[in-house]
């Protein structure tokens, strides 16, 4: 019964995420309490979930049944073990300087619109079944060691990868982070790329005029985030950052699940968190 009452209240929570305006759109990401730690030291690295990036980058409780893995890569390519401390709370210890890639996993499940509304699981396990989502949500952050972006540009061999092309530690106020995005090792040409900061909601809290609603719907933003941008031909994108302080860029994937069969689509959510100083 706990188990079943369990995947009903993520099932609530991921329809919302696909259903919902963009502004409510439910993640998951990382939190690592240090970026540039020096080598011998111990970081925490925390989970964290849910549609808003506060401030403190909490927003909503993360259920320990919730999460597939956690894994860490360190500089020379090989897994690190990190040491669990709670449900949403992880530490790993720094042995060498260079880049340490973390990602986390939630589990994967089906959802399926019926003509009786939306049901969990795929076509075959529903009646009248209309339309059908496998989906897939991931974090990824990395985590600078000692100075030096040794393996920065590793892939970490996930489905939808977000990797940065230039040194996170080096990043002020005022500059542009470039990124570039594969799926299954291709480039994402022409995907769109959203990026906040952490407490822009809480700072932009602003009710709109209908003007202002009117030149939001006609250019398709919405406002909901301080940057919206898209990849080029070769998966490629910059964002730019006016902010100092904790960033998520968001990226989202879908295409075709192999057997039609069993269900339509299957959705790729990618988070990447770092900090800006």
């Amino acid at each position: 019964m706990k188990t079943k009452l369990s995947m009903v209240m993520l099932f609530s929570v991921l329809s919302l995420m696909v259903f919902c305006p963009l502004a409510s759109a439910h993640n998951l990401w990382l939190n690592p309490g240090n970026y540039y730690p020096e080598v011998g030291t111990t970081v925490d690295i925390g989970i964290a979930w849910g549609h808003k990036y506060p401030a403190n980058r909490i927003d909503q409780e993360f259920k320990e049944d919730r999460l597939e893995e956690i894994s860490a890569v360190d500089p020379d390519g090989l897994i690190v073990e990190l040491t669990k401390v709670s449900s949403d709370l992880y530490k790993l210890n720094i042995e060498k300087a260079g880049v340490y890639l973390i990602t986390a996993k939630m589990k994967s499940g089906f959802f399926t619109m019926t003509k009786e509304g939306r049901k969990w699981g795929d076509r075959k396990s529903v009646d009248n079944p209309l339309k059908c989502t496998n989906f897939h949500l991931e974090a990824k952050t990395v985590i600078i060691a000692g100075g030096s972006e040794k393996n920065l540009t590793y892939a970490t061999g996930k489905n939808l990868e977000l990797i940065p092309l230039k040194n996170l530690q080096n990043l002020k106020k005022g500059d542009q982070l470039p990124l570039k995005t594969m799926f299954d090792g291709r480039p994402l040409p022409k995907i769109a790329i959203r990026a906040t900061y952490a407490g822009f909601e809480q700072e932009h809290k602003v009710v709109e005029t209908a003007a202002k609603k009117k030149k939001s719907h006609e250019h398709g933003a919405g406002g909901h985030f301080p940057v919206e941008t898209s990849t080029d031909d070769l998966g490629q994108a910059e964002v730019p950052m006016d902010q100092s302080g904790y960033w998520l860029v968001m990226l989202s994937y879908k295409c075709p699940y192999p057997d039609a069969g069993i269900c339509d689509e299957s959705m790729y959510n990618m988070t990447f968190a770092y900090q800006v100083r």
